[in-house]
C-alpha cells in the first residue's frame, strides 16, 4: 500500500498574500512582545539582586 504525502499545508497556506501579511504581523508582535519581556524580568531580576525588591 503507497500513501501519497500532500503538499506542504505551510506553502499551501502562504500562497495567498493576505494570509501571508496576517501570519507576518502575528509573528512579528511576538517577537517584539518576548523581547519586552524578556527585558522587564532581567530589570526585575537586576533590582532582586540589589535587594530594592
Amino acid at each position: 500500500m503507497v500513501i501519497k504525502l500532500s503538499k506542504d499545508p505551510i506553502k499551501e497556506y502562504m500562497k495567498d498574500p493576505d494570509r501571508k501579511a496576517k501570519a507576518f504581523l502575528v509573528i512579528t508582535g511576538a517577537m517584539i512582545l518576548s523581547t519586552i519581556l524578556i527585558v522587564i524580568g532581567t530589570i526585575v531580576f537586576i533590582l532582586m539582586l540589589l535587594g530594592i525588591i
